[in-house]
């Protein structure tokens, strides 16, 4: 057993007992029984590839992107080692680290993450003004607030664990995104992809739909409640539609 492997066992004890909505850390599997030997030597290799990568941080003296050794998707296993860091105070990265920033056609466009393999953790509350796209696994330690747009991504790549509340005006989701607390957004479009999303809170989304009906009910709701009516091209494409919410130009009415 690697020697930091308590920490993780305690990280993963705290997040399903006393933090508030971080049982979801379960969302995709419980802990199961594991009833075989074979079932218990993976459980225990995951565990303390979980270890590894907490004594590689915890051993930095300023944050660099983790990599945990045998991850898979989801993010449980990164949700787990970003709430070992904090519990034992190790670094993490202050935004704008471990990210880019674009202008285009007014618009400001933000990519928080390095690449598909590696986890960033930010200190939060994190404040953005701009669209927001992923690249790996993000975790934010505390709340997250975008003025504009996030696209979390594709579940292949990337990936989002929010261990407080997130705000944002439009979201397009389809990568595994976990928030602990509450997730409020005017427009939240379902992308269809293979991610998945749990909310330990409330879901406070004024307009939630699926992007695959933006063509049939979902795009008369849409004319019903946005100010002014989407064009039929914007609700031919799901990101395009949130962006229109996200910069301010496309409004939800009341009702």
């Amino acid at each position: 057993m690697h020697p930091r492997r308590p920490d993780i066992d305690e990280a993963l004890a705290d997040l399903r007992t006393r933090v508030p909505g971080g049982e979801i850390v379960d969302h995709w599997s419980s802990n199961p029984a594991w009833p075989t030997p074979e079932q218990q030597r993976l459980k225990d290799a995951w565990r303390d590839s979980m270890a590894q990568a907490l004594e590689q941080a915890l051993a930095r003296p300023a944050f660099e992107p983790i990599t945990i050794p045998e991850a898979r998707s989801p993010p449980d296993w990164e949700f787990i080692v970003a709430h070992a860091l904090k519990r034992h105070g190790g670094p993490v990265a202050a935004f704008p680290s471990f990210s880019t920033t674009h202008q285009q056609d007014g618009d400001t466009f933000i990519t928080l993450g390095t690449t598909y393999d590696e986890l960033v953790i930010y200190q939060g509350p994190l404040e953005l003004h701009g669209h927001v796209h992923l690249r790996g696994t993000v975790v934010v330690l505390g709340d997250l607030i975008i003025h504009g747009a996030l696209m979390d991504g594709d579940p292949a790549d990337s990936g989002l664990v929010v261990i407080g509340s997130e705000r944002v005006r439009a979201l397009y989701t389809g990568a595994d995104h976990l928030v602990v607390g509450n997730l409020e957004a005017d427009l939240m479009v379902l992308s269809g992809s293979d991610g998945s999303w749990d909310v330990g809170g409330e879901v406070r989304a004024r307009i939630k739909l699926e992007e695959s009906k933006l063509q049939g009910t979902a795009g008369e709701e849409l004319r019903r409640r946005l100010e002014p009516a989407p064009s039929e091209d914007l609700l031919e494409d799901g990101w395009e539609l949130c962006l229109e919410v996200g910069r301010g130009r496309l409004t939800v009415r009341e009702g």
